[in-house]
């Protein structure tokens, strides 16, 4: 199984457990990190498949020329790419409390936290929007869409076996 592949089906487990309905308050800072990871690793599949599963003269040949192709499809362009640019590059592009997705928040006591306290919330996934008021989720599962069928188109080309990971 491509290297690749394993990674895309680890990041289906942390969209799964993302959007999963949970009424209980968590930490703000489970979200954002749940979330920085979720787009830091969309964008990262490309790095993986490249450096790791591209691993004879063939397949880099194969690799590069799907790279090229790959990188211009819309979902990379506008989701993917600039995405994971504002957040691992400029710290910008968060999850934001002002967004409908979380409710009201709540600062409890937290002495392993610097300042001793945490804030606390509860989050609907769906409802999540980006600075341009877009649905977050579809975005997301749109990108994993993308990977699987990059996955499947290489798998095919290098005759690997497709099975999932888990």
């Amino acid at each position: 199984m491509l290297a690749a592949r394993a990674q895309l089906d680890f990041i289906n487990s942390l969209v799964a457990r993302f959007q999963r309905r949970d009424s209980v308050m968590q930490p703000l800072i489970v979200f954002q990190s749940q979330y920085i990871a979720i787009i830091a690793l969309l964008r990262s599949v490309g790095h993986v498949f490249e450096k790791v599963d591209c691993d004879t003269s063939e397949r880099e040949v194969w690799g590069n020329r799907k790279w090229a192709e790959w990188k211009r499809v819309p979902i990379f362009r506008s989701f993917i790419e600039p995405r994971r640019n504002d957040l691992l590059k400029e710290f910008k592009g968060g999850l934001e409390f002002r967004d409908s997705g979380f409710s009201t928040p709540a600062i409890v006591a937290d002495p392993s936290m610097p300042g001793m306290t945490s804030i606390v919330t509860t989050l609907e996934a769906a409802e999540l929007r980006d600075a341009n008021g877009r649905l977050i989720l579809p975005q997301v599962h749109e990108a994993v869409a993308f990977w699987d069928r990059c996955l499947a188109e290489a798998e095919a080309a290098f005759g690997e076996d497709r099975r999932s990971a888990s």
